[in-house]
């Protein structure tokens, strides 16, 4: 007997031929009988739902596959604090709506998969071949979304024009825009994804609400009705999407903007932070909005001050947000201690999140303090914050630590009996332990770091735990095979380290004993992947600025093109 995301015990439903005659999406302002009405004083907590009624369907596969996703997709991706969205929104609209049912049919059994298969990797996914029903499901959704003058180009379904998008509503193509984002990502094709999350992104900037009418609108599409609590959660999951994809393509276009009431002075952060939070939502929700706020204060100011200031408004800036995260690390302690023994099994999984969110906070407004530069900080008088997210990181992925299986960074067997893979939006794990494998230079903790991505098989929105792990294994094998060759604190030969640096193989092994045996002179100051989506292949780019060393390389990562490569063989 199988259960759905409230634990009720379900089945699968028979087919039927007449469909759910009263299924209409809440967004057009139609009712569903499938599922019950949240009251509004439910909004902040979520229901309970009846199983779908299903829509008109002839395929015994797609009522399967929707299933599935019903059952077991939709708790995956509401994640550890649950989503209205997922729960109730995205269900009713693939009720009335072609394009979202035929993409959540696609999302279910491209999930089935991966769970049942326990890939890895979205890349062992493609590898081993993709259920040819999923894609077909994929392209009809697509289809269902475009005019049929252009149904070709998969990357081209987000584009919002006057051709091709004339019959669909707001919402429904930012839903679809999502649920592609989510295929793509699943399938390991992460150009597209990004592709999807971008165009979305620029559709809802260009959303503009009528107040006369109440809808939402935009020069291409049909009026929504989606109410404004529906359009903020869209909003919120583009953001989290949006920020995802900045931190991997540090492209100037993908940062998030908020828009900042300017003000005589615009270097005061001023906000309101509740006694105590009502759930675990609401805390992860106000920790992201106010980050991203915080930072667009912090740049803002950098920009309009002179070079000389810059280091004095840095560390003011950071003084000011340190209380906000004060009251709200004394908030969330209030609603763990007002909830005590009657936390779920799930919100206890997503306290421990958010405590790693804490410590990885801890850590940014340390480096604030100093003034934000790496010569002037010693991230080793942390290692014991880096040492508390990864006991916590190891927890949420059921992963153990064992100090023997953790030593070996070329060789560690994988786990086969491990944890199950996991496919979420939310940013979880992945990379506050990237954080720990590649900041913290103390060779146990960060090899243990790089054991739990291996073992963790997660998916997190775009980042991947084993891709991430390689990049995290690369960065360590640079810096301690420059340690070992330069040796000595004062050493600014950048020519000598950038030739260490291009000849560094994963499998070289070099005696750290300590945080002290890697210098600051040989520590990168930044890692992270570059896609060059001309060429099939992705480049590990690393940088240090520190003093007079400066470097910036991009270094081929050949095990990340390979896996790549299989992506792009897939599409042609």
């Amino acid at each position: 007997m199988r259960r759905g995301p409230d634990g009720e015990r379900l089945s699968y439903r028979a087919k039927t031929k007449s469909g759910c005659l009263t299924c209409k999406c809440s967004s057009t302002g139609r009712k569903c009988d499938g599922y019950e009405a949240p009251s509004p004083q439910s909004r902040l907590r979520l229901p309970s739902y009846k199983i779908p009624v299903f829509r008109c369907s002839e395929n015994g596969r797609e009522i399967r596959s929707f299933q599935y996703f019903y059952e077991r997709t939709v708790s995956s991706l509401a994640g550890y604090g649950g989503s209205e969205f997922w729960n109730r929104l995205v269900l009713q609209v693939s009720q009335h709506e072609k394009p979202i049912w035929h993409a959540l049919v696609a999302l279910g059994a491209l999930h089935e998969n991966f769970e049942s298969h326990h890939h890895s990797t979205a890349f062992e996914l493609l590898q081993n071949g993709q259920d040819n029903f999923a894609i077909q499901e994929y392209v009809i959704a697509i289809r269902a979304l475009l005019s049929p003058s252009n149904p070709s180009s998969p990357d081209t379904c987000t584009r919002a024009s006057a051709e091709t998008t004339s019959n669909i509503t707001v919402d429904v193509c930012l839903i679809s825009c999502i649920l592609f984002v989510c295929f793509e990502t699943l399938s390991g094709h992460y150009v597209s994804a990004i592709n999807h999350a971008r165009s979305g992104m620029r559709i809802l900037g260009e959303v503009r609400y009528d107040s006369s009418s109440g809808t939402y609108r935009h020069t291409s599409l049909k009026p929504s009705t989606v109410t404004m609590l529906e359009m903020e959660t869209l909003h919120k999951m583009f953001i989290r999407l949006q920020v995802q994809i900045s931190v991997l393509t540090r492209a100037d276009t993908d940062h998030p903007t908020i828009d900042i009431i300017e003000k005589e002075q615009p270097y005061n952060i001023q906000i309101e932070v509740p006694e105590r939070f009502n759930s675990l939502v609401e805390a992860r929700d106000f920790l992201e909005h106010n980050s991203r706020l915080c930072s667009a204060i912090h740049a803002k100011a950098i920009k309009s001050v002179p070079p000389d200031q810059v280091q004095g408004i840095s560390t003011y800036l950071t003084q000011q947000y340190a209380s906000v995260f004060n009251k709200w690390r004394a908030a969330l302690d209030f609603f763990e201690e007002s909830r005590g023994t009657f936390l779920t099994a799930k919100e206890r999984v997503g306290l421990k999140i958010l405590r790693i969110h804490q410590y990885s906070l801890v850590l940014l407004l340390a480096k604030g303090r100093s003034g934000g530069c790496e010569d002037s900080f010693d991230w080793d008088e942390y290692n014991h914050v880096f040492a508390e997210i990864l006991s916590l990181s190891a927890s949420v992925a059921q992963v153990t630590l064992d100090n023997e299986s953790a030593s070996d960074l070329p060789h560690m067997p994988r786990d086969e009996n491990g944890p199950k893979p996991t496919f979420t939006l939310d940013n979880c794990i992945i990379g506050p332990l990237y954080n720990v494998a590649t900041l913290c230079r103390d060779p146990t903790i960060r090899r243990k770091a790089v054991h739990v991505l291996r073992l963790a098989r997660r998916q997190e929105g775009i980042y991947n735990s084993q891709v991430t792990a390689m990049a995290a294994e690369k960065v360590i094998a640079i810096e301690e095979a420059s340690a070992a060759k330069l040796g000595l604190d004062d050493c600014e030969d950048v020519s000598s380290l950038t030739t260490i640096v291009a000849e560094t193989r994963n499998e070289d092994s070099h005696s750290i004993g300590k945080s002290a045996d890697v210098p600051q002179s040989v520590r990168l100051t930044y890692a992270y992947p570059k896609f060059d989506t001309t060429n099939r292949k992705i480049f590990l780019t690393i940088g240090q600025d520190m003093g007079n060393t400066k470097m910036h390389l991009n270094l081929p990562f050949p095990a990340a093109t390979t896996l790549m490569d299989a992506e792009f063989a897939s599409l042609s």
